[in-house]
This record gives structure tokens, C-alpha cells and sequence, in this order.
């Protein structure tokens, strides 16, 4: 039985949704947006859970007490324009619904959906309590200007065959003169393009994404 439901509104992306058993802690669950891949693009709502975090959700959902926003991308289309600004309303729709804290919305993705998260973040700096985007880029003077103060936490493989990990590194040169204390980077050696299988079962990132709240 899937731990996950997903729907296809209308005029929105489909999407799949995991929310966890059981009351939700005081001031409501953590959301966490997740941003897919190019190889999970599609209609069907359901590939985005194939990859990332969704798998990482199913071999331990105790590690993961939040409610899981995956919206999926059309085939052909990125995580930019009009498929970015219905991810961003979808995730308003969620938080309507559901009992979540608007203090600790997290937002993270990979690949495409690292791009995306960057994205994101940047048009939208005061709404997230953390960003966690892997093995993407952005615009390293976008990132400067307008992600100062939000807490982020970028993930690279150093072997990366698809998305130089030189992308990562310049964003984290500009957080770093932006005078962001709260970036952090972590470069890993021996990865390439697939690190978030690694990423996602860090004990330690999951610590330091549910500690993180929105002032």
C-alpha cells in the first residue's frame, strides 16, 4: 500500500501527497515542496514519487514527520515560468488544507528540481524556512541578491557527469559573499549525478531541515 495519495486538479500540475499518521505536533506539521527530476516529468502524478525523497519517505517514513508536497512537471517543460509559479500555488492549496506550520516550510529538489528550488527561493526569499537544492544551479548574482538570509543547505557530487558541480560551488561563493551564516555545502567526493540517494538518508540534513523556522 502506497504511503502516498496523488491527485490531478484542474488547471493545476498533478501531485502526489504524504501525510503522516497519527495528530500533528503543536503549530501544525512541517511541508516540505519537493522538486523532481527531468526523468519524472509526465501527466500521470505518480513518477515524481519514483525518485528522492519518495523513496526515502517509504524505507522510513519516522524519519520524514511532515507533510510531502510533489507536484510533477509536464513532459517537455521545466521548473521555471508557469510550471513553478503551480507548483508554489499547489503548495498554498496544501497549506489550506491541511494542518501545517507556516513557520517551517522547507522546499527542496534535484537535478531540474535543484534548478527549480534556486528558482524558487529566489522569487519567493521570505517564504521558506530552509532550501535544500541538489546537484542544480542558478543565477550566482540572483542568488546573492535576494537569498542573504535564508537558510541553505546545497548538495554536490564532485564526479557529477551532468550538472558540473562548479555550478554549486559558484552559489556557494555567492551566498558566502552575500554574508549568508546559515549556507551551508557539502561537496562530495566520489558522487556523481544520483548524490540525493546519499543526501536524503542523511541523519544529519534531516536533523538540521526540521530544526529550521521561519522568523
Amino acid at each position: 500500500m502506497s504511503l502516498f495519495t496523488y491527485h490531478k486538479p484542474r488547471a493545476l500540475l498533478p501531485y502526489a501527497l504524504y501525510v503522516p499518521p497519527g495528530k500533528p505536533p503543536r503549530g501544525g506539521w512541517p511541508l516540505i515542496l519537493f522538486l523532481h527530476g527531468s526523468g519524472e516529468r509526465g501527466q500521470d502524478g505518480q513518477k515524481q514519487v519514483t525518485a528522492g525523497l519518495g523513496p526515502a519517505i517509504e524505507e522510513n517514513p519516522k524519519a520524514w514527520p511532515a507533510v510531502v508536497l510533489m507536484p510533477q512537471c509536464p513532459k517537455d517543460e521545466q521548473w521555471r515560468g508557469e510550471p513553478l509559479n503551480r507548483a508554489y500555488k499547489l503548495l498554498g492549496q496544501v497549506e489550506a488544507q491541511h494542518q501545517t506550520n507556516p513557520r517551517r516550510v522547507y522546499l527542496t529538489g534535484l537535478s531540474m528540481g535543484g534548478y527549480g528550488s534556486w528558482n524558487l527561493a529566489c522569487e519567493h526569499p521570505k517564504r521558506f524556512a530552509a532550501v535544500a537544492p541538489i546537484c542544480g544551479a542558478a543565477d550566482p548574482f540572483w542568488v546573492w541578491q535576494r537569498l542573504s538570509k535564508v537558510p541553505v543547505w546545497n548538495f554536490h557530487g564532485a564526479a557529477d557527469e551532468v550538472v558540473p558541480v562548479s555550478f554549486s560551488r559558484a552559489l556557494a561563493d555567492a551566498l558566502a559573499k552575500a554574508g549568508n551564516t546559515q549556507a551551508r555545502f557539502s561537496e562530495y567526493p566520489t558522487e556523481k549525478h544520483h548524490v540525493w540517494n546519499r543526501v536524503y538518508r542523511e541523519p544529519d540534513f534531516i536533523h538540521w531541515l526540521f530544526a529550521q523556522r521561519r522568523k
